[in-house]
């Protein structure tokens, strides 16, 4: 228990001075407040307009103190947590549920679970707690609360720090609602589910992270590195290799006797393992498997715990059909919640922008329309960088690459010929450049567009000898798509006049033609290094760094940079 007198030199310092029953006690550092308060009254009012509980871990909590007047000031800033100095059944409730937040990737100790439950535990083992303690631990409930809705809902630190272009403003909570209902309810657990990611793919990642806490947990083999080991070599780490795999779900149970040679079953779960981890499933042991072999149990639960982080950012579109792009691992997905397939009508390789200098954004866009055998409207730097120079060189490469000069980006707007004079009005950007539709265009046969500022856009390309790497990080920005007729398809499938036959005739035309979606599409570009199937989870490389920085700014702890 805290000291009285503890309580009272930091709930009333020497800047407030007494006053008569009913008058206002100020002080310069701390709000009014009424000296007729009882000693409850007056704690919970300090807490909640200080935004301070020296009680908390953290114990600054400035995002939240209009939250606690909403839920104290109802109440004649009485307790909400205990009656007649005994906890409420939501008050063990409360304590219980934080205390389980390791299970969303969340640490207790941010809510000061453990502190808490050793406060209801001592009470009544002893002498009763001050009338300021009973404050002070009723108002730190309520702030844990707050901060763990929250953090559960839209995540702890805000995307837009970390230039992710996802707003969490639509999605904030009326927290002290939430809170207010729970505690009349009875209710506090079906609250915190109600506020959790309804994607089945975090559920899919809770499951995921305890299995992979749990492997953590054992004393896994290191995986002896012995060179390039091909499949029917003799190898010294079958043994090591064998039960790895097998822990890790790769390999099943005596799939593998003890043996020196590295095959059959042995390299099935190799290729299971590579193909889970974004490497190419060859069977073949070399330096990057045996990376992500030896790589930390530790550090995947880490990675587990961004990829809930991430998933909490994301839009409400669980319940609508949506696009999503995941940027490291080179894949795209179509989700439909009516869908008998386990919600995805399609998925597809991809290829994104290059990790050292053309990054591909993260950010939610609603895709408006398609355009069918596109023009490429060539951006100022690769005309005025890549093409300029060859075209000066070149008289003829102009028209030989299907490049068109023009004063504008609209389809009406007739080519103007390769000369001096207007070759220098493209590089004082009086003049542009663009490519005809047709073999050889740089967004292939259709382009689909959900206008951002980064004018980033989903396309084909002529280039799909890509597509059969494992690492695909190649375009300037925009987003390369393995199969554009199959995506066209599947956006304009509600609207009668788009059948298969006509979309790929537009596609294989001399002419752009346009198809408006009847309903936006909404479209998520979106950065996770780890996601899961319906069986096992799949790891990738953090191609642009984006999981150190999210470590960096969890590391600051509540109150986060809002």
């Amino acid at each position: 228990m805290v000291l009285p007198l503890l309580l009272a030199s930091i709930l009333a310092p020497p800047a407030v001075h007494a006053g008569a029953a009913g008058s206002v006690v100020r002080g310069p550092d701390l709000p009014a407040v009424t000296a007729g308060d009882t000693a409850i009254a007056h704690t919970l009012r300090l807490l909640t307009e200080s935004g301070h509980n020296p009680y908390l871990s953290s114990p600054d909590y400035p995002d939240y103190v209009d939250e606690l007047e909403a839920l104290y000031a109802p109440v004649g800033f009485d307790l909400l947590w205990f009656d007649d100095s005994r906890p409420t059944r939501q008050a063990r409730e409360l304590v219980a549920v934080l205390g389980e937040a390791q299970l969303h990737g969340l640490d207790p100790q941010d809510y000061d679970a453990a502190k808490f439950e050793d406060f209801l535990d001592a009470l009544g083992q002893g002498d009763a707690p001050h009338p300021t303690e009973y404050g002070l631990i009723d108002g730190g409930l309520s702030v844990g609360f707050l901060r763990y809705l929250s953090d559960l809902h839209i995540g702890r630190v805000n995307p837009a720090n970390l230039h992710f272009g996802f707003n969490i403003e639509p999605k904030k909570l009326d927290l002290a609602a939430v809170v207010s209902e729970a505690i009349a309810k009875g209710e506090v657990r079906r609250a915190v589910e109600a506020v959790e990611p309804a994607f089945p793919q975090y559920e899919r990642m809770q499951q995921v992270l305890a299995e992979y806490r749990q492997l953590a947990g054992l004393s896994l083999p290191l995986v002896p590195e012995s060179g390039t080991v091909h499949p029917g070599d003799e190898y010294v780490g079958t043994g090591e290799l064998r039960e790895l795999l097998t822990a890790l779900g790769d390999l099943p149970p005596g799939a593998v006797e003890d043996g020196p040679t590295y095959d059959g079953e042995l390299v099935a779960g190799v290729e299971r393992f590579q193909a889970r981890h974004g490497l190419e499933a060859d069977g073949i042991l070399g330096k990057a498997t045996y990376s992500h072999l030896n790589t930390p149990i530790s550090q995947r639960v880490e990675q587990i715990e961004l990829a809930l982080e991430r998933l909490r950012w994301l839009p409400d579109v669980a319940y609508e059909p949506w696009i999503l792009v995941n940027i490291p691992a080179f894949e795209l997905w179509v989700l439909d919640p009516e869908h008998p397939d386990h919600r995805i009508a399609l998925d597809m390789r991809v290829i994104v922008g290059k990790a050292l200098n053309k990054q591909t954004p993260a950010f939610r866009g609603d895709m408006q329309y398609v355009v069918l055998s596109p023009y490429w409207n060539i951006p100022y730097s690769i005309a005025v960088n890549e093409i300029l120079p060859r075209a000066t060189r070149d008289p003829g490469y102009i028209e030989s690459r299907r490049l068109q000069i023009v004063r504008d980006f609209s389809w009406e707007s007739p080519p103007l010929p390769a000369t001096a004079e207007n070759l220098a009005a493209i590089r004082s950007g009086r003049l542009k450049v663009r490519q005809m539709p047709g073999p050889g265009n740089a967004l292939g046969r259709a382009k689909f567009i959900f206008p951002n500022a980064d004018n980033v856009y989903l396309h084909d390309t002529p280039g799909h000898e890509l597509f059969s790497r494992t690492r695909r990080d190649f375009s300037h920005g925009c987003i390369r798509l393995e199969r554009p007729q199959d995506l066209a398809e599947w956006v304009l499938r509600d609207q009668d006049e788009w059948t298969p036959e006509r979309i790929g005739t537009a596609m294989s035309a001399d002419a752009p033609t346009r198809a408006d979606l009847e309903t936006p599409l909404p479209v998520i570009l979106f950065y996770t290094t780890v996601m899961s199937d319906e069986r096992q989870p799949h790891f990738f490389d953090d191609i642009y760094g984006h999981d150190e920085a999210l470590q960096a700014a969890l590391k600051h702890g509540h109150p986060y940079p809002s």
